[in-house]
């Protein structure tokens, strides 16, 4: 098993970010890669402090890539065309140095709270690319998310990335699979005592009916913490697999 820190300067970002890949060292050329994403504060360390990425890694024989978002929400702002920088930049930059599939039967992409959200919005807009999606308590409306009390960021912040009621009507999940009706295996969960639990079954009632047979809900116990993911995380790599 390989584990990589990788460091790069972007074009679009006009800085360096960095990423962490755990890739199984057998040999192969065309691993299935699993593009796992963090949530709101995190980095591309997260998932290797909480989970044992080598062993989801080694059991599945996949690659895994963890790219650092910060807190951008996987969106394009003034400040960090974060979404832009990953479809036409990162995913490229990736599939040019490691030995990872391009076909989209063999990319995944998976997050949790932030990365959730993002996870879904990447897929809905590119089923070209992937075609799987798993979000773990994702932020499935970003309206409700800002005036949440128990949200942990700042109005100001969401402001600075959407800073328009059109661009928060653009970014809402529901509004992009609505104009996209994208094509692929969709799963969400949710914690019963998770602060966002409310908006995910509404989702889930919208997924139920407009995705029909390719989505997945799968209820859990817990709230929104790092606890009820770690808990769930192999019943979300064994639905990948």
């Amino acid at each position: 098993m390989v584990l990589m820190n990788l460091s790069y300067r972007t074009n679009y970002l006009h800085t360096y970010f960095k990423t962490t890949v755990v890739i199984p060292d057998t040999g192969k050329t065309n691993y299935t890669a699993v593009w796992l994403l963090h949530g709101y504060t995190g980095d591309d360390s997260a998932s290797i402090r909480h989970v044992n990425i080598e062993n989801l890694a080694r059991k599945n024989d996949w690659a895994i890539i963890m790219p650092e978002a910060r807190n951008s929400f996987y969106s394009d702002s003034a400040f960090i065309p974060y979404y832009s920088y990953f479809i036409d930049e990162f995913i490229p930059k990736m599939q040019s140095l490691l030995p990872i599939s391009t076909d989209r039967d063999k990319n995944y992409i998976v997050g949790s709270s932030m990365g959730g959200y993002g996870a879904l919005k990447i897929a809905f807009l590119n089923d070209d690319k992937f075609s799987k999606v798993a979000a773990l308590s994702p932020i499935t409306d970003i309206e409700h998310f800002r005036d949440n009390p128990k949200g942990p960021m700042a109005k100001e912040t969401f402001d600075a990335i959407f800073d328009s009621p059109e661009k928060v009507a653009k970014n809402q999940l529901i509004n992009i699979f609505n104009n996209r009706q994208p094509k692929l295996q969709i799963l969400t969960l949710c914690g019963n005592n998770d602060f966002m639990h409310e908006d995910n079954v509404m989702f889930k009632n919208f997924l139920s009916i407009h995705a029909k047979d390719h989505y997945t809900w799968m209820p859990v116990e817990g709230d929104h913490s790092w606890n009820t993911w770690t808990a769930n995380i192999d019943k979300v790599f064994s639905w990948l697999a």
